[in-house]
């Protein structure tokens, strides 16, 4: 009977894992029973959650052919293990748990999830035994107004070193809640791709601020090498018509003084122009010159009823 209860979780554990595309594993480690039941009641609706033995996810892993669930095992290890079947989004789905963890005091032994500090301030203890306690934690306190303060911040235990029962207690005292509790989720399986908790838990303003960043960045490299975008068209239009006015008022400067009071990058400008223009007229005569000979030419030999040969001058346009 409980061989065929088992095969029968077996079964439907196997069918989930096929519905569902995202398939996430956590621990419920000391995790409170009520705040289970909450969780549950948070996501009913939008998630299955399946509480079972390591043993069972590995026979429903080991069973299918269809997808490759191989890496969820790992992660079984020291844990007390829960699958969530979903179709929502991971990243959705993690800050929905996150939201749904509580704030708790420390207790002896646990680790601690982060740097615990001890600020400076005021408290609302009254002078007493207290006092010798702080001190024996290294924690600088004083009298002030008829209350024990904190005179300066004190790193009473570093992230991931283990929690001693006098430091349990007083953060317990002081009313600092280093530890959360709540589902932990240790990895989630999206169609093929494991995404870690270290990836899920990011902050959002960070990432929008970051994008900003990074758009800012993308925009003025593509500006400083002339990159055409829809989003820099515009803008490099702007840029050039700014460079064409600033050139062309160097190119147009006069003085009634001649060339007195321009710098000497002026006057290499102007220099170069002048050449530039006396050329181009050379050039406009030359080409006038050799158009009136051909014209010339080609009657002279009409005349004589010779056909004139086609030459490249011959495709020169007449104005």
């Amino acid at each position: 009977m409980a061989s065929e209860k088992k095969k029968k979780e077996v079964k439907e554990l196997k069918d989930l894992m096929l519905k569902y595309r995202v398939i996430s594993l956590g621990d419920i480690t000391s995790l409170p029973s009520k705040q289970f039941q909450n969780i549950r009641k948070k996501l009913k609706g939008k998630v299955i959650i399946k509480v079972t033995k390591k043993r069972l996810i590995r026979k429903a892993i080991d069973s299918i052919k269809e997808k490759d669930f191989k890496p969820l095992e790992k992660y079984l290890e020291k844990s007390m293990p829960v699958l969530l079947f979903t179709n929502e989004d991971p990243f959705k789905m993690y800050k929905l748990l996150k939201k749904s963890k509580s704030r708790a005091a420390a207790k002896p032994g646990q680790i601690a999830p982060n740097d615990l500090i001890v600020e400076a301030g005021p408290t609302n203890f009254t002078p007493g035994p207290i006092i010798g306690e702080l001190g024996q934690l290294g924690i600088v306190a004083s009298v002030e107004g008829g209350k024990i303060a904190i005179k300066k911040d004190k790193l009473l235990v570093k992230e991931g070193e283990v929690i001693k029962e006098k430091q349990a207690s007083m953060l317990a005292k002081l009313g600092i809640e280093p530890m959360e509790i709540g589902l932990n989720l240790k990895v989630v399986y999206d169609d093929g791709i494991l995404y870690e908790k270290s990836v899920l838990d990011f902050d959002e303003d960070k990432l929008v601020n970051d994008i900003k960043i990074a758009h800012r960045n993308a925009i003025g490299l593509a500006m400083k090498v002339g990159y055409t975008t829809k989003e820099t068209i515009k803008l490099l239009i702007g840029k050039a018509a700014a460079q064409a006015r600033a050139l062309s008022s160097k190119i147009n400067l006069k003085s009634s003084e001649g060339e007195k009071g321009f710098s000497e990058e002026d006057k290499k400008i102007n220099l170069m122009k002048s050449d530039f223009d006396r050329d181009a007229e050379k050039a406009q005569e030359v080409i006038l010159k050799m158009k009136d000979e051909e014209k010339i030419r080609k009657s002279s030999k009409q005349e004589k009823g010779k056909p004139s040969p086609i030459k490249v001058e011959d495709l020169i346009r007449e104005e």
